[in-house]
């Protein structure tokens, strides 16, 4: 601290005391005695300089700190938004509150997700499978789940469906620049906490396809065992079983939570109604 005090201003010279603050040690661990100043005239008392420098030095690495992790945190969010794949573009607005429930199983299933939600709050680990026919509202439950686990939690979600992941990667072979590879993928799946597998099943009519899916899902599968998953599919589970093969899908739905659709009729069926007034 010597020549830090031989070029201090005359003024400030006038404020140092005949006490020494012995708190700190120079780059050798050995103890260095910093001068005292009485700063009274500024409300401040008898300071040590260099503690005070040292409170400044912490506050700036705390807000250095805060301001990485809040980055990460967003950036955890924002998995779900910037790095998930959908056949519908419009799931990605899809949540509980705008999710129909016009009959008695609609409500039920709405229910069944929402209990689900809180399993998943609570830290439980299970799969949670919807199973129906096209349309019926599958894949908006799935997305609401994520959405709100999304939301509340600080963790990392993504919804990927399945067929339109399997022709991304199939592009990637042919265009070297794309990112969407199947380590990619792989990469992605294996990541997030909460992960939905959308429409499974539904390549099945192109051998090759199931090939790469089952790859990615035992490739996935192998580093999920205590994450949790939703899978929306059109298939039973024994069907899915001889589309992939049944120890895979066994790991996949092990203790399983399902969620059925038997009743609900396909909702994207709506006539359009010519007799409307034209816009515009």
């Amino acid at each position: 601290m010597e020549p830090l005090i031989k070029n201090l201003p005359e003024s400030i010279l006038t404020a140092l005391t005949s006490d020494y603050c012995t708190k700190h040690k120079d780059a050798y661990g050995n103890e260095m005695k910093v001068q005292m100043m009485d700063m009274s005239q500024f409300g401040m008392g008898v300071i040590c300089p260099q503690c005070e420098l040292d409170k400044e030095n912490a506050k700036v690495i705390k807000s250095i700190t805060d301001e990485a992790i809040e980055r990460e945190r967003n950036k955890r969010k924002n998995t779900l938004h910037y790095r998930s794949v959908f056949s519908d573009e419009s799931i990605k607005d899809a949540g509980f509150k705008n999710y129909e429930t016009r009959t008695a199983e609609e409500r039920k299933n709405k229910d069944l997700a929402l209990k689900a939600v809180a399993h998943y709050k609570s830290g439980k680990t299970f799969t949670t499978m919807l199973n129906g026919d096209t349309g019926v509202g599958k894949s908006h439950l799935a997305m609401a789940i994520v959405r709100n686990l999304n939301a509340k939690l600080d963790t990392e979600c993504a919804f990927i469906n399945v067929r339109r992941m399997l022709m991304m990667i199939k592009n990637s072979f042919n265009d070297e620049e794309s990112p969407y590879t199947q380590m990619y993928f792989i990469d992605l799946l294996a990541r997030v906490e909460f992960l939905v597998l959308d429409d499974l099943g539904n390549e099945s009519g192109d051998k090759e396809a199931t090939r790469f899916v089952s790859e990615v899902l035992t490739e996935v599968l192998e580093s999920r065992q205590k994450k949790a998953m939703i899978v929306t599919t059109n298939f039973s589970r024994e069907q899915l079983e001889r589309i992939y093969s049944k120890p895979l899908i066994s790991r996949l739905l092990k203790g399983a939570a399902i969620i059925k659709f038997e009743e609900t009729t396909d909702k994207r069926v709506k006539p359009f109604d010519l007799n409307q007034e034209v816009e515009g």
